[in-house]
């Protein structure tokens, strides 16, 4: 008896253990900034290729200048989209950006991130 209760209390440890573990998933998380001035036809296109590429997107009003600038191009008018993929998708939305959305650059900031649910 006492040798199934050792063996149902490891079995549930290590369960327990290896649960989170099971939940977690490796994800990537892609941050880029696009001008708001950008035409609502475009946004609306750029939001849809997202959730096809990779599943959804938070989109946030954000405002900032240029690295070299020293404040002197602020720009109030920037949109800053956070991206959470299960792989790096960072070559498709730049892409996308330039082709269809007209940006010559794309600041992009992309690292590993660990997905709990």
């Amino acid at each position: 008896m006492k040798r199934v209760c050792l063996l149902l209390t490891l079995s549930l440890g290590l369960v327990l253990l290896l649960a989170s573990a099971a939940l977690a998933r490796k994800a990537t998380v892609h941050f880029f900034v696009v001008p708001q001035s950008i035409p609502a036809e475009q946004l609306s296109s750029l939001n849809d290729f997202l959730i096809k590429t990779a599943g959804g997107f938070t989109a946030s009003r954000s405002m900032g200048g240029t690295m070299g600038s020293l404040g002197r191009d602020y720009s109030p008018e920037n949109l800053s989209y956070t991206v959470a993929a299960p792989k790096n998708v960072a070559k498709e939305i730049k892409g996308y950006l330039k082709n269809n959305c007209g940006q010559k650059e794309v600041f992009m900031l992309v690292w590993p991130a660990e997905r709990v649910e």
